[in-house]
């Protein structure tokens, strides 16, 4: 470690956010969480729902050796989706439910970086992919004052070479919170609230849209749709966290 580098690691410590151990050198740059906390974070264990990622251990198939229920009963326009990591924000909170409350709430922008590198290492980014974050609507984004996933998307084009368009979908309604909501009510909640500005932005492209956690699917459902409806050929979606069992 140089000079410089050492000295910075002295008058600015930085400490992993789920341990709380301090992180020298190079190890902070990769955005408040340790090796150990990183390792922590394991993949949404097998056999996943093929379209929505979900780990069919944690909810009923119906049946369909594949597919989950929600997958079953209403398809998704996506192709897929896959979390990086197993999100699991019940007490005691997981390093990745830490690290995403953190940047969201917390304002914690430099843990991006560590929710991109995830999803790099962790999943293969097509070659000809155009990623896309999901945008906020203008007043949360205004109370927020930056997307999360805007910042995990640039991150993840940025390490993998793709281009990002930060602006190739937008949020028409800002509708309530998610997160109390089942699937039937993001769906009902959902409708219409995503528009693709400029069509031929994703026009006969293959769009990667990006986002910190994937919880019913329902949110990038209703992206996949409006970026579908506006020519794209193929949406797929990625996020840092998949929750284990799909919200009914």
């Amino acid at each position: 470690m140089s000079i410089r580098a050492r000295l910075l690691d002295v008058l600015f410590p930085v400490a992993c956010l789920g341990c709380r151990a301090h992180l020298p050198g190079a190890a902070a740059r990769l955005g408040a969480l340790c090796t150990v906390c990183r390792a922590a974070t394991p993949a949404p264990p097998p056999p996943l729902c093929y379209q929505c990622g979900v780990p069919l251990a944690g909810c009923c198939a119906l049946g369909v050796a594949d597919r989950c229920r929600l997958c079953h009963r209403h398809a998704p326009a996506f192709t897929l989706a896959r979390g990086a990591a197993l999100y699991d924000a019940t007490p005691p909170a997981s390093p990745l439910a830490t690290a995403v409350h953190a940047l969201k709430y917390g304002g914690d922008r430099a843990l991006a970086a560590a929710l991109a590198d995830l999803i790099t290492a962790r999943l293969a980014i097509p070659r000809d992919a155009l990623i896309v974050p999901v945008p906020l609507h203008r007043q949360r984004l205004r109370e927020r004052r930056f997307n999360q996933a805007a910042l995990i998307a640039q991150a993840v084009g940025g390490t993998a070479g793709r281009p990002v368009a930060g602006r190739g979908l937008r949020r028409a309604t800002p509708g309530p919170t998610q997160t109390t909501l089942g699937a039937a009510a993001r769906r009902q909640n959902l409708l219409g609230a995503f528009v693709v500005p400029d069509a031929a932005v994703v026009r006969g492209r293959r769009v990667l849209l990006i986002d910190d956690v994937i919880t019913t699917g329902a949110t990038v459902d209703a992206c996949a749709r409006a970026l579908l409806g506006a020519g794209a050929l193929r949406v797929d979606a990625y996020a840092a966290g998949r929750t284990p069992r799909a919200v009914p």
